[in-house]
């Protein structure tokens, strides 16, 4: 589905004053791009290399170099709750206050767009990235760099989102906008305050735990749970150990199951009609259920840690200048404090900047150490074990 602008924008005033401004950012950072993220980024093992194709090096002195921006952008983003509130939030005041058109595209599956992107069948200008797409798209150059110098806002951003393991190379490859966790949910009224993963494996609770069924998070949340690092599994120095201890606890639980859900609609549906009182749960999809009434529900990021994830805005390899310019410009505009607030408060998950507001603070999946008390997965590390994850959990759940 494309936008069409609702007005003629190319010779405003505003737009062209923001156009003015973004360049004159871009120019200045150039001399120090390349040179400034050197070896402080990235994670989990991608080559780093910088893009050789003739339209785009992806250096900022490259970007600078152009004297105006694209007249639009496609954009790729998911539909529901997150096409509303980013065309409300950031769309619609980009268009108004750059000049630029937004042409939305509409996905379903991250991972089908992404092979679309790939095979060079579709024409999308910037998308939105999950940890393994991320990833994915780094390691085979289909997103290209970006230097930190070349977006005014990038130190908006915490931390925990300024150097992701996710992020594969020397080089940045994307700007993170809003995150979430996997935490634990619970029936307050049955059990009171909670504040560690260990109610989930409490005996008392036999037949009203549930947790999400994909192999890798079991390993994941049950690595939290006895203290370990999921993205570098060991006892003693020993993976072979660490592995084994994590699988041993996973059949431990399983007698305490009463479902292993694998959608977030199944997730709600097991809380709301009291099937299961704690266990794995997505935040966003708890603080909905709790506002459309389910008020005996609660949720937490464990004392031991939490899954956390992270939506990734990327661009498009081989952009023309004028595109690539458009696209950094985006990218800014949305670390913007007012723009990104206003985009969380109506997604439902908090900023990756320090952003924040009442609406905010009071999200489920909102952490005040600003991601410190998340874990982020290293694709890499998960792609290295995942298939023998998932075998060992294939042959639990059969037993």
């Amino acid at each position: 589905m494309n936008k069409e602008s609702p007005v003629e924008r190319s010779g405003a005033k505003t737009g062209t004053q923001k156009r003015r401004t973004i360049l004159k950012t871009l120019g200045s950072g150039a001399a120090v791009g390349l040179t400034g993220l050197a070896g402080c980024t990235g994670g989990g093992g991608g080559d780093g290399e910088s893009e050789s194709t003739g339209t785009t090096t992806g250096s900022a002195s490259s970007t600078a170099a152009s004297d105006e921006m694209a007249d639009s952008l496609v954009v790729q983003v998911p539909g529901g709750s997150y096409i509303d509130a980013y065309q409300s939030q950031v769309f619609d005041k980009f268009e108004s206050e750059y000049g630029v058109t937004i042409e939305t595209s509409l996905v379903s599956n991250q991972f089908d767009a992404y092979s679309k992107i790939k095979a060079g069948q579709s024409d999308t200008d910037l998308t939105i990235t999950s940890a393994s797409t991320l990833y994915n798209g780094a390691s085979e150059d289909v997103w290209a760099e970006i230097e930190s110098d070349s977006i005014s806002n990038y130190g908006n951003l915490l931390n925990t989102f300024q150097n992701p393991v996710y992020d594969p190379g020397e080089m940045l490859h994307a700007v993170p906008a809003t995150y979430g966790t996997v935490g634990m949910a619970y029936n307050k009224d049955e059990l009171g305050e909670l504040d560690s993963w260990a109610a989930a494996w409490e005996t008392a609770n036999k037949g009203r735990v549930t947790m999400e069924g994909f192999g890798f998070v079991r390993v994941f949340t049950t690595a939290l749970y006895l203290g370990m690092d999921p993205n570098n599994i060991q006892v003693d120095g020993s993976y072979e150990d660490g592995i084994q201890k994590i699988w041993d606890s996973v059949r431990e639980q399983k007698d305490l199951v009463v479902k292993y859900w694998t959608s977030g609609d199944e997730l709600v549906r097991l809380f709301s009609q009291e099937t299961a009182s704690v266990g794995e749960a997505w935040g966003g999809r708890i603080y909905s259920a709790v506002n459309d009434g389910y008020d005996h529900l609660d949720y937490v990021v464990p004392k031991e840690g939490a899954y956390g994830w992270s939506d990734n805005w990327v661009m498009v390899q081989g952009l023309s200048e004028q595109k690539r310019n458009a696209a950094l410009a985006f990218l800014d505009f949305v670390l913007e404090d007012d723009v990104i607030t206003g985009l969380a408060e109506n997604i439902g998950y908090p900023p990756a900047t320090g952003a924040t507001s009442d609406k905010i603070e009071g999200l489920y999946d909102y952490d005040p150490s600003g991601g410190e008390r998340l874990t982020f997965l290293n694709p890499s590390y998960k792609n290295e074990h995942n298939d023998q994850w998932s075998k060992t959990w294939e042959e639990i759940q059969k037993s």
